[in-house]
Formats: structure tokens, sequence, C-alpha cells
């Protein structure tokens, strides 16, 4: 017994998902986005916040496409090329006293508050501003500032286009404070690093 004929219905419908399936593949290119990354801070440690701004150091290379981004792990430092870039990601902090039990964190009421900024420094920076007037928002090195958030885990969300002639370093910081009291970058519990406390995501467009 012999299959029947495709419908015209479904002829149509698998040459629409064809052609979607055409587009899709090449829409980067299309684009004219040609290099991209994206950098993870994991938690292989703990590591307490300070007073002021605090450098977020990435700890993995989740993808990287080309040679126009890179990522410093050792200083915290992103460069890059000369272009246009999309830039998004988040940064968070968590209290922690250490007397947590298993699969739990403290959350606190009133918490500290806070949020990150990502930032243009010179190669090879590697100062972080401990008074948080020292560099102003206002700065033009100052790319973006991030959402609103606080040491419960809350992220602050961050996203813009940046745009350079000539190759640049940036950093993503977070401050909660002057005096963010059991407030953490990073908590290693349960024996696992695999707790994104920060990222950031970088396409070239142009």
């Amino acid at each position: 017994m012999t299959s029947a004929a495709p419908s015209r219905r479904s002829l149509l419908i698998g040459g629409a998902g064809l052609a979607a399936a055409a587009m899709v593949r090449p829409a980067f290119a299309q684009a004219g986005i040609t290099d991209y990354a994206v950098f993870t801070e994991f938690s292989p440690n703990n590591k307490q916040m300070k007073a002021g701004w605090n450098r977020r150091f990435f700890t993995d290379t989740d993808v990287r496409k080309g040679t126009a981004i890179q990522c410093d792990l050792a200083k915290g430092i992103v460069t890059l090329a000369a272009g246009a870039y999309h830039l998004s990601g988040f940064s968070t902090a968590a209290y922690n006293s250490g007397g947590e039990p298993p699969e739990t964190t403290t959350i606190r009421s009133p918490a500290s508050a806070g949020y990150c900024r990502l930032r243009k420094v010179a190669a090879g920076d590697t100062t972080d501003p401990v008074d948080m007037r020292t560099v102003d928002n206002g700065d033009p090195a100052v790319l973006c500032l991030g959402s609103t958030s606080n040491a419960n885990m809350t992220p602050s969300l961050f996203e813009t286009f940046f745009e350079t002639a000539v190759p640049a370093n940036l950093v993503l910081e977070h401050q909660c404070g002057s005096n963010p009291e059991q407030v953490y970058l990073r908590v290693f519990t349960q024996n696992s690093k695999w707790h994104a406390f920060a990222r950031i995501s970088i396409r070239r467009i142009g």
C-alpha cells in the first residue's frame, strides 16, 4: 500500500519551516555579528565583599568566537577591539554568615542595597575605588549602571551598546554600600562551584 501524497498544506508548512531554519542559521552573519563571548563568575571559593566598588573576576569562558573579545581572568579585565558592541549581564551578591543549613542562604530585611556598573579602565589597571565617589557615575568612563539590587541574591541587571575606535578595557564592578557586613561576591557551598554570581554577554555588531 502506497502512502498518500503530501497535502498542499503540509508542503506549505514544511516549506515555511525550512525557510525559517535557513534564516536562523545565518542570522548572526546577517546582523554583522562576527564575534561573541560569554564570561561567568562561578564560586570556586568564598569571596567577601569589601566597602566601595568590587571588581568581578570571571572564572569561566562559557563561549567565545573570534578574537575581538578577550578576558584576562586574573585581572577581571575584558578587552574589546575597535568596533561596536552589545553588552548585557548581571551581578549578584549574597549574605553568608557561615552557619547556614545546607541548601539555604541568609535573607535579611532591611538588606544591604547596591548595583553594578560597567566601566572603562586603563590597560593593566588593578585598582578598585574604595570611595564610591572616586570615579563618579557621571564620569565618561562609566558605560552603564545596573539595576538596583540587594544582597538577598537579587541580581543587578545591565545592558548597553558601546562603540570604540581603539581597543578598550572594561571591568564589571559591584557595590553594596560602605559597610557590607557578611556580604559575599562568591559563596562556595555544598562542595560545588556551580553558583553563577556574575555574567557578561558580549556581541560585536559592527
